[in-house]
């Protein structure tokens, strides 16, 4: 249940980060903050939950 919530939440912030990217984009920021952005966006959207998913799918209990 745990680990869920923490999946849901990292999917929100990525998702809070990708409408960061794009505003800051939109507004001229700079392409290193843009670009920050979108990296930290792709960490949580996909790859913490898929490591959470992989662990605790293979885990016997």
């Amino acid at each position: 249940m745990t680990a869920t919530f923490v999946a849901i939440v990292c999917v929100f912030l990525g998702f809070l980060c990708i409408a960061g990217a794009f505003v800051g984009f939109m507004y001229g920021k700079s392409a290193v903050l843009v670009g920050g952005l979108l990296a930290t966006a792709l960490v949580l959207v996909t790859v913490i939950p898929v490591i959470l998913a992989v662990v605790l799918g293979t885990t016997a209990g």
